[in-house]
């Protein structure tokens, strides 16, 4: 295993880091390697979180309106436009 040694780490970042890791019972270094895995991973294609899940996390607690809801099946009920011709 290697070692990482971070310099030029502002008050506020350590502090919420800190913070973070003594709500989840990890030392800062044990801390700062969970977050590090979660967004290294989260960027790899086939750890991404599912889209729905994703958008319920921005969305919190909104949901579409009955009117809005019909809008969407109607428009995945119409028919399929032309394809645009580049001629």
């Amino acid at each position: 295993m290697s070692d990482l040694l971070l310099r030029g780490l502002d008050d506020a970042l350590k502090c919420k880091l800190q913070e973070a890791a003594k709500r989840n019972g990890r030392s800062l270094s044990q801390e700062a390697l969970a977050l590090l895995r979660r967004v290294l991973l989260s960027t790899q294609g086939d750890q991404r979180e599912m889209a729905g899940t994703h958008l319920r996390r921005i969305l919190g607690e909104a949901h579409f309106e009955d009117d809005e809801l019909q809008a969407i099946e109607t428009f995945r009920k119409s028919p399929d436009r032309a394809p645009p011709s580049f001629e």
